[in-house]
């Protein structure tokens, strides 16, 4: 056989090998591609084609309370729902399975926060009128201990990996020109210290889970203060530009994105959380309380007093849309986002007078969808 002959049959051969691979991997690489473009866009397609990002599966009404409510709590594995009803001066407890108000702490002046420890079968009030953290047993609800902080108290945030609790005390509502953010120890029950902040509004706090920052909402300044849990002191201040009265806040921790929402006006704002940077804004609603970030389905949900949930889609780090505006109930601001139970819980006031809203104080049941 002539060797030349042979060489070009092999050569064609490793063509012929390299055309079908090439094909096949250009195939693959698009049924990749087409799957990442239909998973991107399946949320908008739910969208366009009626279905909401959020629907209303189930309403508990409180016809019995009056007044303001402020924060959420929630015990997983006993399957409750805690809500504090600060001018009713009670911790409302519900059944998560049979969606059912099932008790109504009392006692209590202003509660404005509430966490159930687990572990310890522990339920952490922050009473704002008494300026107390009071710890209850989880399961009688019976008084065990009280932490003395100054009047006022109010937004707080849990650290898991210390048991400390911090709490934003005094300011305005203390007739204070400053506020404390106070340490508790949640395993003696014992009010640590305070770290001295030079502001009389301290809003929304949230922590990062690898490193000693934690991210305050500094209202009555327009900025969002940095402090090293560590160190117990404000290392940086980021201003937020464009708007004013910062109020809520969340984390994306491994994109490195902090969000806001401000209420001068109304703006949904991003920033790096590295370096303050402002990265992009958006119309917001007017009155916004709490806010949640969806991991999950690259979403933001924001509840406000006005009544909508806005529900914003975060397409990349960099690049976000308003992908729908929920309609709720005037004075919806308070809410929890539950991603084990796929649920966000609102909590809605009774409307006062002539105002527009709800004729009966009631709790939102909403499915993520």
């Amino acid at each position: 056989m002539n060797p030349s002959s042979n060489f070009w049959e092999d050569r064609v051969k490793k063509a012929l090998v390299l055309f079908v691979a090439l094909v096949f991997g250009l195939a693959s690489t698009g049924r990749a591609e087409n799957s990442v473009r239909k998973k991107a866009h399946s949320t908008k397609a739910k969208v366009a084609a009626g279905k909401a990002p959020l629907r209303l599966v189930k309403t508990i009404l409180l016809p019995d309370i009056e007044g303001d409510f402020d924060h959420f709590g929630i015990d997983l594995k006993g399957n409750r729902l805690f809500l504090t009803a600060e001018d009713h001066h009670s911790v409302e407890v519900f059944n998560l399975k049979s969606n059912t108000r099932i008790h109504s702490i009392g006692g209590l002046d202003e509660p404005h926060n509430v966490r159930y420890l687990p572990d310890r079968n522990k339920l952490v009030v922050v009473d704002g009128g008494a300026g107390e953290v009071k710890f209850l047993k989880g399961d009688s609800y019976k008084p065990i201990d009280s932490a003395k902080l100054l009047e006022g108290a109010d937004s707080a945030v849990f650290d898991p990996a210390s048991g400390y609790l911090y709490v934003a005390a005094g300011g305005k509502d203390a007739n204070l020109d400053y506020s404390n953010l106070s340490l508790t120890d949640t395993n003696g029950d014992k009010h640590l210290g305070d770290i001295r902040i030079e502001s009389p509004i301290l809003e929304a706090m949230v922590l990062e889970k690898s490193g000693p920052r934690m991210f305050v909402s500094d209202t009555a300044h327009s900025q969002v203060l940095i402090i090293d849990r560590e160190k117990r002191a404000v290392v940086t201040k980021w201003p937020v530009t464009g708007s004013q009265n910062n109020v809520t806040v969340a984390l994306d921790e491994p994109n490195h994105r902090l969000f806001l929402v401000t209420r001068t006006p109304p703006q949904f704002v991003v920033m790096d959380s590295e370096n303050g940077k402002q990265i992009t804004s958006l119309p917001a609603v007017t009155g916004a309380d709490d806010m949640f970030f969806d991991a999950a389905r690259k979403r933001i949900y924001v509840t406000a007093r006005e009544g909508h949930i806005m529900v914003y889609e975060q397409k990349d780090p960099d690049t976000y849309s308003l992908l729908a505006k929920v309609p709720g109930s005037v004075g919806g601001k308070t809410s929890l986002f539950v991603p084990e139970l796929n649920r966000l819980y609102v909590a809605v006031c009774k409307a006062g007078g002539s105002k527009k809203g709800s004729k009966v104080a009631k709790v939102d049941i909403f499915e993520v969808q």
